[in-house]
């Protein structure tokens, strides 16, 4: 576990880099492949992005309030 704030802070945005590079890399395979899905590939799809976005809104909530605590008083 990371010892100090800006440690923590580092991890998350390599997270959220990681959520966003995901996102990028499905947002162009539904551009390339979305033609030949079923309704049911179409709608596990968006329930993909659905998590990915609430997983990415909650990694920068966090990283936000991690910087909250660093401003100084």
């Amino acid at each position: 576990m990371p010892g100090t704030i800006q440690e923590e802070i580092k991890r998350i945005e390599r997270q959220i880099e990681t959520y966003e590079a995901f996102d990028l890399a499905e947002k162009a395979r539904f551009s390339r492949e979305s033609y030949l899905w079923t309704a049911e590939d179409r709608i596990e799809w968006q329930e993909l992005q659905a998590d990915n976005a609430l997983m990415l809104r909650k990694l920068r909530e966090e990283r936000n309030a991690l910087l909250e605590q660093l401003k100084p008083r």
